[in-house]
């Protein structure tokens, strides 16, 4: 099992933005305004409290308190910069963050913890597609996970080598 220790500061910014960066790319995949909101909601409730598998408990406990403590000192996460970007590049960088941090884990963690940080990653993607309705007017006709944020989830798999 590795901690905090076992990474570089830089290498811990890059696990603690995986979940986020994963998030948004399910939220920007089919935003809707509606939507947004509980899609940020669910991503953060899937942070704190959603299930970890087992071996990368330790690993994500310890990520989940350092992201509790940089909200209570309102340290900002730093997200891409994205001001004369298309974006299309700005979903190439984040999806870029997300495979970034699985290669982290490869190296660094042993093969079960990374596999399930991986999942948790992908736990809190599929939680955020999961916690707004898209589409539809006035919700008759919507759908809870559209089929661009379906598309989104798979490419998130890929990238996390969870695809089956």
């Amino acid at each position: 099992m590795t901690t905090k220790a076992d990474y570089t500061e830089e290498e811990w910014d890059e696990l603690i933005q995986a979940p986020v960066m994963a998030s948004m790319l399910v939220i920007t995949a089919d935003l809707h305004v509606t939507s947004v909101l509980g899609e940020m909601k669910g991503m953060m409730e899937a942070v704190v409290k959603g299930p970890v598998p087992e071996p990368a408990q330790e690993l994500v406990g310890s990520l989940v308190e350092d992201i509790k403590a940089r909200a209570e000192n309102k340290e900002k996460m730093e997200m891409p910069d994205t001001k004369g970007q298309d974006a299309e590049k700005v979903l190439a960088d984040m999806m870029d963050q997300v495979r970034g941090a699985a290669a982290i884990l490869d190296e660094k963690a042993g093969a079960e913890e990374a596999r399930a940080f991986k999942q948790w990653v992908m736990n809190v993607a599929e939680a955020t597609a999961e916690a707004g309705r898209e589409g539809g007017f006035l919700g008759i006709g919507s759908v809870r996970v559209s089929d661009k944020e379906k598309a989104a989830l798979k490419k998130i798999a890929e990238v996390l080598d969870l695809a089956e």
